[in-house]
């Protein structure tokens, strides 16, 4: 009499659902990665902008000029200078960011990431 064991591991049905479920959340971080890239770089900008010395002497025109250069510098193209809230009241700088990217998945299903963030710095009077 043989007995037969049970077996362990995953059927050829349980491989296809696996991979299926690999192959969309691999497309999906492939996708967003570029994006999130992109918004570290808008961040450092701008708080290498805030940290220069000059920048407490600067406009708020000058500060959209000096990010301006620095965004072409970095080929930043998702967000413009003018797409910045920048505001100096009193001894303090702000520059705020709030966009969106979206990036097709497959079909009609799409990536959407919302960045927003507020950037700012004492710089007294």
């Amino acid at each position: 009499m043989i007995t037969r064991t049970r077996q362990r591991g995953l059927s050829l049905l349980g491989w296809v659902v696996v991979l299926i479920v690999l192959a969309v959340f691999g497309t999906a971080a492939f996708r967003m990665v570029p994006a999130y890239m992109e918004y570290n770089t808008i961040r450092s900008t701008i708080n290498s902008v805030l940290e220069d010395s000059k920048t407490a002497r600067m406009s708020e025109h000058e500060v959209r000029s000096a990010l301006s250069k620095r965004f072409t510098i970095n080929q930043v193209d998702v967000i413009g200078v003018n797409d910045l809230a920048i505001s100096k009241n009193g001894g303090d700088l702000a520059v705020g960011v709030d966009y969106e990217v979206r990036r097709p998945l497959f079909y009609n299903v799409s990536l959407v990431m919302h960045f927003e963030d507020t950037f700012s710095k004492n710089i007294g009077r």
